[in-house]
């Protein structure tokens, strides 16, 4: 029965034909999750990593297609960021991050059982995976510098006594890799992957500029061994992006210490000035404290800006070294250092130099600015005290304008006041010709001298109004 109506729904989705679905945006973002795979590794094999800083993009499609060609596969599309070549004994991984390109060279080694494991282990850490592709693809590459560049060999084992005749064979190579008798540097060794496998290295490099490792596979899967062969050359790789930090550091921490001591004399002479100098000395050193400041401030900000990018990066590069170093899942072989150790010991203080370095230009900046808002303050508060004297010399000279003009409406009124009294004279004078007035025998002198009192009195009660009107106004 449910057969009958499974048909039936087919049959019915048939005739209504494929869903119109509105189409996928940003695909390509989707598929960066599956892009760079690890480069798949055999039972028996060696991979060389490589990585060239600097490495223009036209020179590395070029040698890419050289190795198309030697492969017999048709080229990736101009432009693109990471391409696979897989052949029947070789395979090569290409990939274009930001600042450099690196190459991964898988090359499959017999293994033969008639040999002895010891002879025939040190015969495959001689090998170099690079003897794949043909010389064009190097001559393509020309002269440009490697950045990091390992070997990593791959080599399968069953037994525990395979483990001590890898100690001898890589502590042979480490003595045939020394020119002198340093004997500072030891193998490194550490189960990683649950003990499922063991890497060896000594991380010194050879002619070639190559360093070597040593993964024996106890009981990886293929998938797991690609990850664990891709995690080693990581480690490499971005280890030396991370130390281009470190010769930047010395040489900005070099420049800071000049810069704090200059620094510290602007603070001192800051801290020392006399107040007992005159006001246009003491701006004069205001003047130059401040020049001072700004050029310490300029070479730290182009400090800054020189270095910033480079110890961003290296903060980065550290935390994936980090990172890919936590999943090799280390443990202790005895008597071996683990990488993870070695790198602590020597890798992981560079890198606090170089934090520390980047931490002193920001506090460098940071004080020169505190102190140019301390110039500023006193700056300030001598401006201040300035125009309180300004505005203090003000007030005094308000209060004597004021005074002045007090004495000036005084005068003004005996002024004013005499000549009204005058004109009142002319006018008596004049009423002394009348003859009602004349009857009364009034002398024009006592009529004046009564009238003076009250114009006085009148003139001084207009000015007052008057100055009252333009003070309201």
């Amino acid at each position: 029965m449910s057969t009958v109506v499974d048909t039936a729904s087919e049959q019915a989705l048939q005739v209504a034909g494929p869903l119109q679905l509105p189409p996928r945006t940003h695909a390509e973002l989707h598929d960066e999750l599956h892009a760079r795979p690890p480069l798949r590794t055999t039972a028996c094999c060696v991979v060389s990593y490589w990585a060239q800083a600097g490495l223009p993009a036209e020179v590395a499609e070029a040698a890419l297609r050289v190795a198309c060609a030697d492969a017999g596969q048709p080229a990736p599309q101009a432009g693109a960021r990471h391409h696979l070549i897989e052949t029947g004994g070789w395979a090569l991984k290409y990939e274009r991050h930001g600042e450099f390109v690196s190459w991964q060279l898988r090359l499959d080694l017999p293994a033969d059982p008639r040999q002895e494991p010891e002879l025939l282990l040190g015969a495959m850490l001689r090998a170099d995976a690079r003897h794949a592709l043909s010389p064009a693809f190097f001559t393509v590459l020309g002269e440009h510098p490697m950045l990091a560049a390992t070997h990593v060999v791959v080599w399968p084992v069953e037994e525990d006594g395979m483990l001590r005749q890898a100690r001898r064979v890589m502590a042979q190579l480490l003595a045939a890799t020394r020119s002198d008798d340093d004997t500072s540097h030891n193998l490194l060794g550490s189960w990683i992957a649950d003990d499922r496998a063991a890497v060896f290295t000594h991380l010194l490099l050879d002619d070639a500029g190559f360093t070597r490792f040593l993964l024996l596979d106890v009981q990886l899967s293929e998938q797991q061994r690609a990850r664990e062969v891709q995690r080693i050359v990581e480690i490499e790789g971005y280890r030396a992006l991370a130390m281009l930090g470190f010769p930047l550091a010395h040489q900005e921490s070099a420049q800071l210490g000049v810069l704090e001591r200059r620094l510290l004399q602007a603070v001192d002479q800051f801290a020392g000035q006399g107040h007992q100098a005159g006001e246009s000395e003491q701006q004069l050193q205001d003047r130059r404290l401040f020049a001072e400041l700004v050029a310490i401030a300029s070479e730290v900000e182009h400090g800054v800006a020189r270095s910033r990018y480079r110890f961003s990066a290296t903060r980065a590069y550290h935390r994936i070294v980090a990172r890919r170093l936590q999943d090799l899942r280390e443990s202790r072989i005895q008597g071996l250092q683990t990488l993870g150790g070695f790198l602590s010991r020597r890798f992981t203080p560079a890198m606090e130099f170089c934090e520390s370095t980047d931490a002193r230009l920001s506090d460098v900046a940071q004080r020169v600015q505190r102190v140019v808002e301390l110039i500023k303050v006193r700056v300030e508060t001598r401006r201040e005290d300035d125009n309180q004297e300004v505005l203090q010399a003000l007030g005094r000279r308000q209060h004597l304008q004021l005074r002045l003009q007090q004495t000036v409406e005084g005068l003004s009124v005996v002024a004013i006041s005499y000549y009204a009294v005058s004109l009142l004279s002319y006018v008596f004078k004049l009423l002394k010709t009348v003859p009602a007035i004349e009857a009364l025998h009034i002398p024009v002198e006592a009529a004046v001298g009564a009238s003076v009192i009250p114009v006085v009195l009148m003139v001084a009660w207009f000015v007052r109004r008057i100055r009252q009107h333009h003070s309201v106004d």
